[in-house]
């Protein structure tokens, strides 16, 4: 364990202290036992990683050649909340986690929660200026880095160092919410969404009738656990289920077919399921009974090459960060346009052709004012439901184009073109699209094939070939055109009559 520095608390932490001491309805206090969203101290988490529940000697989680069974799992995870208890993290503090996905960080997130800790997770991928900036908002007591030696690295690694920090000016949990992550900002900056103890229980209780894996079968988690479904839908559910986890070492073809290769449930984003379609011809995954995609929309090629090489249709579970898992089709029965119905007690309505999802509180602890109108959260896509299945199909986000047309549409279009591998179009006005492709490709051509399936008013008015989408800290393609441009991947249209360019 490291060091930690500026260890003093500060005039207003030690105010803040007092106040959440003096207050009688503060919710980390331990005699209150009536309150359902109370996440401090004990074991909450999920059946699987408590003891008789499963084989302490089975294995809990594989990454390459290493392997920890449940009983290494409550161990370590044991040690890390008294290490971490001894440097003065307590029921109710705030620690930032960020750091090299591992073993290690997994243990660190369930340390803090059964301390009562409320836990502020970092993604790896973000740089140094987006992590000064959620830290600047957040306000963490405590800052964990995890593996620095890793930092870029691109990997998953069995135990890595831990280093602990005080963070100057820090403040204890505003809210009861024992998890707070931040949005993907594909539409534009990250969000800081919480979810409290209650809300992910809920959760996994969902995902129970579902057919992800069972007791003694294995689920590859190809996205990192940072992300909402990873975590939940992956490592928390496996807890629950007694299934153990296969995590890829690196985001390498070789390394998420190893993974892959092993398991009965494959969870990961349309990215992976590409890479696993072209893999070598030798590649099999004989184990393999359920794929499912989420994070993003899945096209249909991707779909169709991995269900004509695997033998097994790619499904989808669709949610976000502040509802978590929302509708899903698993096993791909109704197609790469449609993410199912909606799951068991999620509640969901469509107005003005935007899909809504209630929540019972706001999942914003740091914008209450933010908080959805009527509990009814606006998710800003574009949805239409089967009246005979209830299923959901998503038509893509609430911006039109001037003339009526859904970005969407447009973006199926430039998909379609022989030499177009992806695209993401911006709008609603001026409508600018920015494809992949090979460096031949110009913005001429790509007009001319738009004129042929779409009105003149509904064409792109500006094209930017890229050898790759830009993507957010969570892989998702940025729609933003502001944060776009301040990577350079967007320049201003230049002055007069904007024009084409390649």
């Amino acid at each position: 364990m490291g060091d930690v520095t500026g260890g003093e608390m500060s005039d207003r932490e030690r105010q803040d202290d007092r106040d959440r001491r003096d207050d009688p309805n503060r919710w980390d206090d331990p005699n209150r036992r009536d309150d359902p969203n109370r996440w401090g101290g004990g074991d909450w988490w999920p059946a699987g990683g408590r003891p008789g529940a499963v084989d302490p000697r089975a294995t809990w989680a594989r990454a390459g050649e290493d392997v920890v069974s449940f009983a290494t799992l409550r161990a370590e995870t044991g040690r890390l909340a008294r290490d971490l208890r001894s440097y003065g993290i307590r029921p109710g503090s705030s620690v930032a986690v960020h750091g090299v996905p591992s073993f290690t960080q997994l243990w660190c997130v369930l340390a803090l929660w059964s301390i009562g800790a409320q836990v502020v997770w970092l993604e790896q991928s973000l740089s140094a200026a987006e992590r000064s900036a959620l830290l600047a908002l957040s306000t963490p007591q405590f800052v964990i880095t995890l593996g620095e030696r890793y930092e870029d690295a691109g990997v998953f690694v069995g135990e890595c160092e831990v280093l602990v920090r005080r963070r100057p000016g820090g403040r204890p949990a505003r809210t009861g919410h024992c998890l707070v992550q931040f949005s993907s900002g594909t539409t534009g900056r990250p969000k800081a969404v919480g979810r409290t103890r209650a809300s992910l229980l809920a959760e996994v209780a969902r995902l129970a009738p579902l057919p992800l894996p069972r007791a003694g079968e294995r689920v590859a988690v190809l996205e990192p656990v940072a992300h909402s479904f990873a975590l939940i839908g992956g490592v928390l559910h496996a807890l629950t289920a007694g299934a153990s986890v296969e995590f890829p070492v690196s985001g390498a073809p070789e390394a998420l077919v190893a993974a892959a290769g092993r398991a009965q449930v494959v969870l990961g984003r349309p990215h992976h399921f590409a890479a696993l379609a072209g893999a070598a011809p030798e590649v099999r995954l004989p184990l393999l009974r359920l794929a499912v995609s989420g994070g993003d929309a899945l096209p249909e090629a991707t779909a169709g090459a991995f269900a004509r090489r695997h033998g097994v249709l790619v499904g989808q579970a669709y949610g976000t960060t502040e509802t978590g898992l929302v509708a899903a089709d698993l096993t791909g029965a109704y197609g790469p346009g449609c993410v199912g119905a909606p799951v068991p007690g999620v509640r969901t309505r469509i107005r003005g052709g935007v899909l809504q999802v209630w929540v019972p509180e706001s999942p914003y602890p740091y914008d209450p004012q933010d908080a959805p109108p009527g509990g009814w959260l606006t998710t800003h896509d574009l949805a239409a439901r089967d009246p005979a299945t209830g299923a959901l199909w998503l038509r893509g986000r609430d911006g039109r184009t001037a003339s009526g047309a859904y970005l969407r549409e447009i973006e199926e279009v430039l998909r379609a073109h022989r030499h177009v591998t992806e695209a993401v179009v911006l709008g609603p006005d001026p409508v600018e699209a920015h494809v992949t492709g090979p460096a031949e490709l110009t913005g001429a051509e790509l007009s001319a094939w738009c004129r042929r399936f779409l009105a003149d008013q509904e064409v792109p008015r500006r094209f930017h070939v890229v050898p790759e989408l830009v993507r957010s800290a969570s892989g998702k393609v940025l729609r933003d055109r502001a944060r776009l441009r301040e990577r350079g991947w967007a320049p201003p249209p230049p002055a007069g009559r904007p024009g084409r360019c390649r």
